[in-house]
C-alpha cells in the first residue's frame, strides 16, 4: 500500500495589501512571481519529494522542483543554519 504526503506551509493568504506585503519571492530567466507558501507532496514509492509554490492565485503547478530523499536531512540543515543567521543578525539590530 502506497503511503502519501499532502502538506502546505502558507505565510500570505489573499490579494488584500496586507497580505500581499508578505509575499516572497520566486524566479527564474523567465518569470517572476509573489510567494506566498509552499505545497509538499510525494509518495511512499517516489525518491524524491516534490515542492510546488503557492502564489496569491492558488497553487501554481508550473513552479515546481523536486529534492531527492537522501537530500532532506542536508536541506533542513542549512535551512536551520540560515535561520541562525539571520536571527543572530536580527538581534543585533
Amino acid at each position: 500500500m502506497n503511503k502519501e504526503l499532502k502538506e502546505e506551509i502558507v505565510w500570505s493568504k489573499g490579494r488584500t495589501r496586507e497580505e500581499m506585503a508578505k509575499q516572497t519571492s520566486w524566479s527564474s530567466s523567465k518569470d517572476y512571481s509573489g510567494l506566498s507558501g509552499l505545497k509538499f507532496h510525494c509518495y511512499s514509492h517516489n525518491k524524491d519529494v516534490g515542492i510546488t509554490a503557492i502564489t496569491s492565485q492558488g497553487v501554481s503547478h508550473n513552479k515546481y522542483l523536486q529534492i531527492p530523499v537522501d537530500k532532506i536531512d542536508e536541506v533542513c540543515k542549512t535551512l536551520m543554519q540560515a535561520k541562525k543567521v539571520m536571527e543572530s543578525n536580527n538581534e543585533k539590530i
